[in-house]
């Protein structure tokens, strides 16, 4: 259930074949989330792989032996229900998906390292898997578990910092492989290929409303934030009907305290890339300017 990588450092940085612990122990770091991240996108939250230094540093330029070990209770889980086979052939699977052993197919580092940052346009379905398809109408075949690995953004974080020593001064190259049998280099080059996608707010909910605002404070800015209170709290709004603020500007349009708008309001419920919630607001059109404090009603006669 034991599976061998050898990770190769080299450049002139490196030449007395030593490394700079702030730069290897991340990147080892990394290797072991890749590993398990990957595990688990692929086989499940019960899958659980470990990675350990091997005793030995070999010489060369800055050579680390890891073994990829299924973890002890995940193999008895296997054993249990009959799936030994499978639970002794999962870490070569999850090391080969990744392309840091040899396997027969694309793998994650072969696919990023065809696409170049190019934009996929498109991924399709095919018999054996998965096609993706560039901006550019580039086309290749992939296994469907590559494509989870690519859409994972742990595991492309954490293939990321492995490879980032490569962009220090001094450290050209990183080699992947088992023994003496070297399967892949990436070159300082291609490093940028690697990088993931910086992490975006995903829109959950829209709706379009007749809000009432006070006004707190207006804007005048290019962003056109202004304060506005709701009833219940005090949030920001973009003020996006311009032919509102047309008469805003040409004083057609008067302010003062206690006025109201009423206006047909977008509102927006974010997942923020830090794992919060946002909720935008953009008054799309004012309906309703109402001034000043209500007066009081008296009871006039005919």
């Amino acid at each position: 259930m034991t599976e061998h990588v050898r990770i190769t450092y080299d450049g002139p940085a490196l030449a007395n074949h030593t490394m700079d612990v702030r730069q290897l122990a991340p990147a080892l770091l990394a290797f072991g989330d890749l590993c398990e991240e990957a595990g688990r996108a692929i086989f499940g939250d019960t899958f659980a792989l470990r990675v350990e230094v091997k005793a030995s540093f070999r010489t060369g330029s800055f050579g680390i032996d890891l073994s990829v070990v299924q973890q002890l209770t995940q193999q008895i889980i296997d054993w249990l229900t009959g799936d030994g086979a499978t639970a002794a052939a999962n870490a070569k699977a999850v090391l080969e998906l990744i392309g840091v052993t040899s396997g027969g197919s694309l793998s994650l580092i072969g696919l990023l390292r065809w696409l170049r940052n190019r934009r996929i346009k498109r991924v399709e379905t095919t018999a054996n898997g998965r096609r993706v398809i560039t901006e550019d109408d580039d086309a290749v075949d992939v296994e469907e578990r590559v494509v989870v690995l690519l859409q994972n953004r742990q595991v492309r974080e954490s293939l990321q910092r492995v490879i980032d020593p490569i962009e220090r001064d001094g450290i050209e190259r990183v080699a992947f492989g088992s023994d003496e049998t070297v399967l892949v280099v990436i070159e300082r080059r291609e490093a940028a290929f690697f990088r993931a996608p910086q992490a975006e707010d995903v829109l959950i909910q829209e709706e379009t409303r007749l809000i009432p605002f006070s006004i707190v404070s207006l804007s005048f800015r290019d962003d056109n934030k202004w304060r506005m209170y709701d009833g219940q709290a005090t949030v920001f709004v973009t003020m996006a009907d311009q032919e509102f603020l047309e008469r805003v500007h040409r004083n057609l349009e008067r302010f003062a305290k206690g006025d109201i708008l009423i206006a047909k309001t977008r509102v927006q419920h974010w997942h923020t890339a830090s794992g919060g919630l946002r909720t935008d607001y953009t008054v799309l059109k004012v309906l309703e300017h109402r001034m000043g404090e209500p007066q009081i009603p008296l009871p006039y006669g005919q």
